[in-house]
């Protein structure tokens, strides 16, 4: 696509993004946060919040180690001041001190971490979004309401785990007051497992965060809720190594969510993997965004393609297809 179309494209997309997802307003102040492989996402969201008035700050901030990491002092501080920041970064800072901060001071956040100019106009971004969030909505309630959860795979995925008082979320891309923030590309609804709860196996097939799209799944072994083995081939080095050099809590199962937006492609981004309806995502690490008690300075999802799970018993996931009549 040649970039005069694309940017065209972008700009529609950013117009929807920042008048309907996040309800920006004429001399509001907003900041977008980019960095130096995200900026001509940061750039077209920057200029639709400009074309409504609203007043825009555009930061490009250094590129973070991995997903999870705490941005500077300075980028928290002004996160914590904004009426509204949209963190268009390559790596998520949705799980970090400086997110939960600034939704404390009431700044609305819409993250678009790891996304491209090519997803800003296909795949999931071309969602119905209104029959999303109802489908989101309504996966997010049966998650909130359920005690176990049962996960397979055929890939070799068997694990098992509570998620009782845990509340599940509907990332749909709309901002949610309750807790803080809209996601885009949208389309999943996440809780975290019950800290110590987990054992089994999780086989990861499709990409993971900050090793890309998988060549071989990854396998993790978990014992009371932490990774206690790492198999698999390369990746699976790679993803032991940044254990190694991280905190304690960083072999955390921090995450569990189910994929809700049929038109997700899987591309090997995670950014857009994980949304895809019928998938489902764990997370290793940080789990104190989502409800839990446990911090870390990674949080790093793994998306497995053609999952199975079973909440209190009943099917809501067969296979990779989801049960949309138990969400109508």
């Amino acid at each position: 696509m040649a970039q005069n179309m694309l940017d065209l494209e972008m700009a529609s997309a950013s117009c929807s993004i920042v008048e309907e997802c996040l309800d920006v307003q004429p001399n509001e102040e907003v900041l977008v946060l980019t960095d130096p492989r995200t900026f001509g996402v940061g750039k077209s969201i920057a200029t639709a919040a400009n074309g409504i008035g609203a007043e825009v700050v555009t930061s490009v901030m250094p590129l973070l180690d991995s997903h999870g990491n705490e941005p500077l002092d300075t980028v928290a501080d002004a996160m914590a001041t904004a009426d509204v920041a949209f963190t268009c970064t390559t790596h998520a800072i949705t799980h970090t001190r400086a997110r939960l901060r600034a939704a404390e001071e009431g700044t609305r956040i819409g993250v678009l971490r790891g996304v491209t100019e090519d997803m800003m106009v296909d795949g999931a971004m071309t969602v119905d979004f209104e029959a999303l969030r109802r489908r989101t909505e309504a996966m997010a309630e049966i998650i909130t309401d359920a005690e176990t959860a049962v996960v397979t795979s055929d890939r070799g995925t068997d694990v098992e785990f509570s998620i009782e008082g845990c509340q599940s979320f509907s990332l749909d891309g709309y901002f949610h007051e309750e807790y803080g923030f809209a996601t885009l590309p949208p389309g999943e609804a996440p809780t975290h497992p019950a800290e110590g709860t987990a054992n089994g196996t999780i086989a990861i097939d499709v990409a993971m965060d900050n090793l890309g799209q998988l060549e071989e799944p990854i396998e993790l072994t978990l014992e009371d809720g932490f990774v206690t083995d790492v198999n698999g081939g390369n990746q699976a080095e790679e993803l032991e190594a940044i254990f190694d050099d991280a905190d304690e809590n960083a072999r955390n199962l921090a995450e569990f969510a189910i994929g809700t937006n049929p038109k997700a492609k899987l591309i090997g981004n995670t950014a857009e993997d994980k949304k895809r309806e019928g998938t489902i995502h764990f997370a290793v690490g940080d789990n104190e965004s989502l409800g839990g008690t446990l911090k870390s300075d990674i949080h790093l999802d793994g998306v497995i393609r053609s999952p199975t799970v079973e909440l209190d018993g009943t099917t809501v996931v067969d296979d990779g297809t989801l049960r949309r009549d138990l969400l109508e």
